[in-house]
């Protein structure tokens, strides 16, 4: 598989972070539910439940915050999911979780807004936004750290690669300098061969000219027997130097 490990892939620790911001929302979710059920529906807003409001709200919105970055970064992923080290199905996996996050978040909202009276969602939504901003620059300055670091992480991994392709050219150049030497090596052998054949066929030549010059001043039958024997005992002896 394709994708980065959870202690090195930033996108893992984020989502993280926004799973366990999810969680709290959904607990401040059920304690808003619980306050709203205990309260009258025509009576004003009590402080706790103007204070369960902004406290939900403030999650929401901090959650949809980092949804938006997400939604940017998985549609880079999307694009070219190699260029981030990424597998299809470990995008498709990504791209589900902020679509899960995203729809729980609207069901969420539209309960928020559909029992609430606008009043009380401007009180709550004034009491939210001041800690919103405040958790917002926080989120700002560790979502650019986090894309930073994953900038780096595809910059380290980009420059392992180049170094991997760099040493094996190293290598295919270094046998191709060991094969330039056994083939000159090789050719000078077979031009020594070459060499050492030419020897032995002028010998086997000379050799048949003295055999021919000695039977012609031989011509009787017991001449013609020594020679013959001497003739298979000369080839024999040739034969002998050119295999030794």
């Amino acid at each position: 598989m394709m994708s980065s490990t959870a202690d090195t892939d930033p996108f893992i620790q984020f989502q993280n972070e926004l799973a366990n911001l999810l969680e709290s929302a959904r607990t401040s979710f059920s304690s808003y539910l619980r306050i709203r059920a205990l309260h009258a529906p025509t009576a004003a807003p009590s402080p706790e439940l103007l204070s369960a409001q902004a406290e939900l709200i403030t999650l929401l919105d901090e959650i949809s915050t980092d949804l938006s970055d997400l939604h940017a970064t998985v549609r880079q992923m999307e694009a070219d999911p190699y260029k981030f080290g990424l597998d299809v199905p470990e995008v498709v996996r990504r791209r589900r979780f902020v679509d899960e996050v995203e729809g729980e978040v609207g069901d969420m909202r539209e309960e928020l807004n559909s029992t609430s009276s606008p009043s009380s969602r401007q009180n709550a939504g004034a009491i939210a936004t001041a800690t919103t901003d405040d958790r917002r620059d926080e989120e700002s300055s560790g979502w650019n750290g986090y894309e930073m670091q994953y900038q780096q992480e595809i910059m380290h991994d980009q420059d392992e690669m180049l170094e991997g392709v760099s040493r094996t050219v190293v290598n295919l150049r270094e046998q191709a300098n060991v094969m330039n030497r056994e083939l000159e090596e090789q050719t000078e052998m077979l031009g020594a061969l070459d060499g050492d054949v030419d020897r032995v066929e002028h010998k086997l030549k000379k050799g048949v000219r003295d055999l021919n010059t000695f039977i012609r001043k031989n011509e009787d039958t017991a001449s013609s027997c020594c020679i013959a024997i001497l003739i298979v005992v000369l080839i024999f002896l040739l034969f002998l130097v050119v295999v030794l």
